[in-house]
């Protein structure tokens, strides 16, 4: 009996320690989860003050940001508030209108994409064709600005260039490296020919040389002639250079081509419709900064649009003759015959007004969009349009 009773007291005194033992566990578990609660507690804290640290420090950046846009919008209106007296507010036209300019009234407003336009141009009967970030080409009747015809996702990304044959053909390219030629058929266009991967980088113009063969740059540095032969484009010649072609000017008259890039502007006879091309001369400080910066003002010279220049060359001299200085970058240009004036556009929203002879400041309009002004066309009835990132298109008079 006493041997049963000490076993008995044995276990009975095991199963405490284990309870014990258990109990311990328990505690020490129970503060465990307490101090990892109170460091989970800290790094939330510490988080929540680097949030708010980080949070502070890109607000004070966003106000330094806010304050240098201000400051460069300020400097830009000073180029026309030589006299604020002389500003007047056009509450219609949202614009601000310099007194001294006398040449250009706005008289119609056309909403075209839902992005940016990126390129316009003019049929022969007048109708105008524009293509977009928003991957559309649109097609306007001249008389009445109502859309004729709206190619959705005719890219696969946005459209930076179109060029017109003729009434019946154009031809346009992309971010997305291809090149794409369209032709009416029962009064709408409809895709002719791709060449797909036609550069390895962004392509910003595509040209044609005649009737069939094309020519055009890239972000890759290269130009590229595509020759039409056998029912099918074939690149026939490429041109190299170190550093991004940005846009493209055909002379067809003198078969002149010009290229204008970060490299400067540079300029090459054209023989057989592009297929032969020699080089000719190049000008390293005339830096073209966008497709639509290369624009010919008459038979001797073309103006060159940069970051922050307007760089107007003579092709007798070979030669810069003169420079407008710019708070932005240029990049729409276009010159007035019968009014002697030059129009340049760009990154500041505005329209600056320029003397065609010695190219001295002479008005201009500012805001006269609401985002970038990318270019100009000519319109019939004595009429200029300008296109803008503000997805618009806007109709001047200037008789």
């Amino acid at each position: 009996m006493g041997q049963k009773k000490s076993k008995i007291q044995k276990k009975q005194n095991q199963n405490q320690k284990q309870n014990q033992n258990q109990n311990q566990n328990q505690k020490q578990n129970q503060k465990q989860n307490q101090n990892q609660k109170q460091n989970q507690n800290q790094n939330e804290n510490e988080n929540q003050n680097q949030n708010q640290n980080q949070n502070q420090k890109l607000n004070e950046s966003n106000n330094k940001i806010y304050e240098n846009v201000e400051t460069t919008n300020t400097k830009i209106k000073e180029i026309y508030e030589n006299n604020k007296k002389d500003l007047k507010t056009n509450y219609d036209n949202e614009i601000i209108e310099d007194s001294r300019n006398s040449y250009l009234k706005n008289i119609r407003y056309i909403y075209a994409h839902n992005d940016w336009i990126k390129n316009v141009k003019i049929f022969p009967s007048g109708n105008i064709i524009s293509v977009s970030d928003d991957y559309s080409i649109k097609i306007f009747d001249y008389k009445n600005y109502k859309i004729i015809q709206d190619i959705k996702k005719a890219h696969l990304r946005s459209i930076i260039n179109v060029d017109v044959k003729d009434e019946n053909n154009f031809v346009t390219c992309s971010y997305d490296r291809t090149i794409k030629t369209w032709i009416k058929k029962e009064k709408k266009f409809t895709l002719n020919q791709v060449i797909e991967n036609a550069h390895m980088k962004d392509i910003y113009c595509a040209l044609y040389f005649d009737n069939y063969n094309l020519i055009s740059c890239s972000e890759d540095c290269s130009i590229k002639v595509w020759e039409f032969t056998n029912n099918h484009y074939q690149n026939s010649l490429s041109i190299a250079d170190n550093k991004d072609i940005n846009g493209l000017l055909l002379l067809k008259d003198k078969n002149i081509l010009i290229s204008g890039g970060y490299n400067g502007t540079k300029f090459f006879k054209v023989y057989d419709n592009g297929i032969n091309i020699i080089f000719l001369y190049h000008i390293p400080k005339a830096i073209c900064g966008c497709w639509n910066g290369l624009y010919r003002i008459d038979e001797d010279k073309i103006i060159v649009g940069g970051e922050h220049t307007a760089e107007i060359i003579s092709m007798k001299e070979k030669n810069i003759i003169a420079s407008i200085r710019l708070l932005f970058r240029c990049n729409g240009i276009i010159s007035i015959k019968e009014k002697n004036i030059l129009l340049i556009g760009g990154w500041a929203r505005n329209i600056l007004i320029y003397d065609l002879n010695n190219f001295k400041y002479k008005g201009g309009i500012t805001f006269a969009h609401n985002n970038n002004i990318i270019g100009f066309c000519h319109l019939k009835n004595d009429l200029i349009l300008s296109y803008s990132g503000d997805h618009s298109m806007k109709i001047w008079s200037y008789k």
